[in-house]
């Protein structure tokens, strides 16, 4: 009733770039927050590396509100709505935010594998991300 197939015949080169190109980030173009603009050298968008393209795609998930921007789906962005203002105990607003921010890029990247020391200080913090290559990016923000 079913046929039979013979695995072997499957070209499993194929499913190992598909792999591949499922654990990075992609091309990228080199962004100066600060100044909020391209960067360009010789007349040309400068491309970054993939530990920047990383930095830049977390930059971006940080500074984008959830549900703002019809271009992003609603799962990208963090909503810190709620929790910065009010009179919420300080170990719930940072336990809050570090879950919001872990799990976005966890979801998000395909090329992080963890995020993890995680330190808050006087409206910043930083955390270290893993990449699935072994590279370790120190992230550094303000609230």
């Amino acid at each position: 009733m079913f046929p039979s197939i013979d695995l072997s015949l499957i070209n499993t080169t194929e499913n190992d770039e598909m792999q591949l190109s499922n654990n990075h980030v992609g091309r990228s173009f080199a962004f100066d927050y600060k100044n909020k603009c391209f960067i360009f050298a010789n007349g040309n968008n400068k491309d970054t590396t993939q530990v920047d393209a990383i930095k830049q795609w977390i930059e971006l998930f940080i500074r984008t509100r959830s549900d703002k921007f019809a271009i992003y789906n609603s799962d990208f962005g963090v909503r810190l709505d709620g929790l910065l203002g009010y009179r919420l105990p300080r170990s719930y607003v940072l336990a809050e935010i570090k879950k919001r921010i872990v799990n976005g890029i966890l979801n998000g990247c395909p090329a992080v594998v963890s995020v993890t020391d995680w330190v808050f200080s006087k409206g910043r913090f930083s955390f270290t991300v893993t990449t699935n290559t072994g590279e370790e990016v120190k992230i550094i923000n303000d609230i």
